[in-house]
């Protein structure tokens, strides 16, 4: 059914009248009539009772008013709905960031996004790198941050943002606290206390462990760094965490960090994206603001 026509329809009979209709819409009476005709003939029913001194809708003429009506409006709400949804998409950004980086980089980068754009609506998802890029390939997200280096990277647009390292995390009693470095095969015998496997962190450990020709073995999986660092405090065995995490909120004389290599161990963020995603404003912005303020996070740390 032509809604235009329907639309015609519903005005002349809400009037009463070719003529009123015409005025108020601003249409001919000839297109009007026409308009009319065409819905008659699509439904093989007449709709107005052209026999009548008066305007008169047949029985088919008001079911179809009143159901015309309802239907018009119906749209009008939808289309206002679709708009306004349309408008808030454009809005909107959704960022995914491990609670790790979170922590240390991006409370306050994002604090102050926040403060330069505040027409744009941020959706934080904070969860492992892991998720982060399997919500990046779904598109439940937009921009995804993660630790470099990354699965099938050639399917995505890579940002690189901040750099540090990740650490040997022991007891100080322990006989490695001694040394200022440590290699990957010297851990061999050691329980490992690592973060889970919705964090990057956690593959890269065993990938770097298996490099050095071992499987680690690991006696605890944690979402909570913290945890694995009471844990190391306590000396229960040994974990590799972010030097920044440990550098800011950890201190305890109970631990000691240790520098890793064989092989070097980096703590690389990038920001991710699908390479076919279409580019939206509100992705620039915040790609642009990460990587022109990434090195006064420091200020804040």
């Amino acid at each position: 059914m032509n809604l235009k026509h329907l639309s015609y329809f519903v005005d002349i009979s809400k009037r009463e009248s070719f003529t009123k209709a015409a005025d108020d819409i601003y249409v001919s009476q000839s297109a009007l009539s026409k308009s009319v005709k065409s819905l008659e003939q699509e439904l093989n029913v007449t709709l107005i009772d052209r026999t009548s001194k008066s305007f008169n809708l047949t029985e088919e003429g008001r079911i179809l008013y009143a159901e015309g009506e309802k239907l018009l409006r119906y749209i009008d709400e939808s289309q206002d709905e679709i708009i306004e949804k349309i408008h808030r998409s454009r809005r909107r950004l959704r960022i995914g960031i491990p609670p790790v980086i979170s922590t240390v980089y991006f409370s306050h980068l994002l604090f102050r996004f926040i403060k330069q754009y505040p027409n744009i609506e941020l959706e934080i998802s904070e969860v492992g790198a892991n998720i982060v890029q399997n919500q990046v390939d779904a598109g439940s997200i937009d921009i995804g941050v993660v630790i470099l280096p990354i699965i099938n990277a050639e399917n995505y647009q890579i940002v690189p943002a901040m750099s540090s390292d990740n650490a040997l995390i022991v007891n100080k009693d322990h006989p490695l606290a001694s040394h200022d470095e440590v290699s990957f095969r010297e851990l061999v015998h050691e329980d490992f206390l690592i973060l889970d496997s919705t964090y990057m962190l956690h593959d890269r450990i065993i990938k770097n462990c298996e490099i050095a020709g071992f499987y680690p073995h690991i006696t605890t999986e944690s979402s909570q760094w913290d945890f694995l660092a009471e844990m190391v405090a306590y000396n229960q065995g040994i974990s590799i965490l972010p030097v920044p995490i440990m550098e800011r909120f950890y201190s305890s004389e109970r631990i000691k960090m240790v520098r890793l290599r064989e092989p070097e161990f980096p703590w690389n963020i990038a920001m991710i994206f699908k390479k076919e995603k279409l580019i939206t404003a509100q992705m620039k912005d915040f790609i642009h603001f990460v990587v022109d303020n990434k090195d006064t996070v420091k200020e804040y740390t």
